[in-house]
């Protein structure tokens, strides 16, 4: 039987992938990531208000978000582990329309995703140096991440998503701790609950930026750099799982960092009645507190976040951008820093406009859910049609039932959010000015 027809005939998610063993740790790389890309400056800041005005209690949040940008992701990957084909070719094949809607999304959403981490590390930098210009800074910051992106390969790159991760984790944690950490309200958080006036905007605002539509689809052009891929079926599966663990990682750490910036607030803010603007709110009265270096820590923690998602924005856009004019996906390729020059000028000269960080973060992530329906339905779409073969929709096991689920979930949950938070309160931002 030819492999084709094994992937087709076999019953689906029937066979049993091979144990990991110590390749188990080798296979978290791109999940950091994905993490250390959506933990930005919009994630902090929407963190900061959740513990502002709720302390814990809306911890739960990233954790059910979760669950849809785990599906969403797995459904990116399932594809291209069944053709071989990369995620914008899912909008080739919807309709042509589909495809230029997302090179205009990809355009606009890298240039002001990237943007808004720069104005955020410029944030940090000029308070360390406050005699330097905001743009300065936030140009040398940006400068820095093009520098070492040209200069570099994609295990260079992974390495420092790794580190920079686990560096973030560790500043935001040591400066929440030297304030003061409730551990049981923080475990109580992890309870859905619905704490007070308020909490759908932020839960829906914290959906625009965990379940954004370039993590959805980042995942395998990591797996091209990487040579993830098999023509197998035992093969495609064992990459499965290996892909799976990775990416649930980097969706889990989104959580995790979460919590010492939810601490962080509660400690500092909440007492007070403070609704932070940036993060320098926290990190200014971390220091009567907890002392200096608390401050320092947070500002240091928010830098990595910002710096990293600045990169992840500039390298998913132009692996989406390359992608749908069918050119090679090499991050260490000639089109590849073309491209990331080209998204380098209009995300710095930007910062010579001075927008509120605040408003444009939120403004930003109402955009970001106009833009994740459509890639959710496009992508259910495509993978419920019967050529998916052994990774198609099945209720014939409990694993095709738990994947039916989640993918409908987060189907249904990027619709409501979208309709709700992206139309709704997207109109009401440009009425109200």
């Amino acid at each position: 039987m030819s492999e084709k027809n094994s992937i087709e005939t076999t019953t689906p998610w029937s066979v049993r992938p091979a144990p990991l063993g110590r390749r188990l740790l080798l296979s978290m790389g791109a999940g950091s990531m994905i993490a250390s890309f959506f933990i930005g400056t919009g994630d902090i800041t929407i963190g900061a208000n959740m513990g502002a005005l709720f302390g814990y209690k809306l911890w739960w949040t990233y954790f059910v978000l979760g669950i849809a940008g785990w599906a969403l992701i797995d459904m990116s990957t399932r594809y291209f582990l069944r053709f071989g084909r990369t995620p914008m070719n899912l909008f080739k094949e919807a309709h042509p329309v589909c495809a230029v809607y997302m090179f205009l999304a990809v355009v606009v959403c890298a240039t002001l995703g990237s943007y808004n981490q720069w104005a955020g590390c410029a944030l940090v930098i000029t308070g360390f140096f406050p005699s330097l210009p905001t743009e300065v800074s936030g140009a040398l910051a940006a400068g820095a991440g093009l520098l070492f992106l040209l200069t570099g390969a994609y295990a260079r790159l992974e390495k420092m998503f790794v580190f920079g991760l686990i560096a973030l984790i560790a500043c935001f944690f040591l400066a929440a701790l030297a304030a003061g950490f409730d551990w049981r309200a923080a475990a109580s958080g992890l309870v859905p609950n619905m704490p007070g006036p308020g909490w759908e905007k932020l839960f829906a605002s914290n959906a625009g930026s965990v379940i954004n539509a370039w993590m959805i689809l980042i995942y395998p052009y990591t797996m091209v750099e990487r040579g993830w891929y098999s023509q197998t079926l035992q093969g495609k599966v064992n990459i499965l799982h290996r892909a799976r663990i990775d990416y649930g990682w980097g969706i889990l750490a989104g959580g995790v960092v979460a919590l010492p910036i939810m601490a962080a607030a509660a400690s500092v803010l909440q007492p007070f009645g403070i609704v932070p603007r940036h993060a320098a709110d926290i990190a200014v009265l971390l220091e009567p507190l907890a002392g200096r270096w608390s401050g320092y820590l947070f500002l240091c923690g928010f830098f990595l976040a910002a710096w990293t998602s600045g990169i992840g924005w500039w390298v998913c856009g132009c692996y989406a951008l390359l992608d749908i004019f069918n050119i090679e996906i090499k991050l260490d390729s000639k089109p590849m820093r073309t491209c990331l020059i080209l998204f380098f000028i209009p995300s710095t000269l930007l910062l010579l406009l001075r927008i509120n960080p605040f408003y444009q973060m939120l403004l930003f992530s109402a955009f970001l859910t106009l833009v994740f329906p459509l890639v959710a339905l496009v992508m259910v779409y495509r993978i419920t049609r019967p050529d998916m073969g052994y990774f198609r929709w099945s209720f014939t096991s409990k694993t095709g039932i738990a994947i039916m689920a989640a993918d409908l979930f987060a189907v249904g949950l990027s619709l409501y959010l979208g309709v709700w938070n992206g139309f709704t309160e997207f109109g009401k931002y440009f009425v109200a000015r």
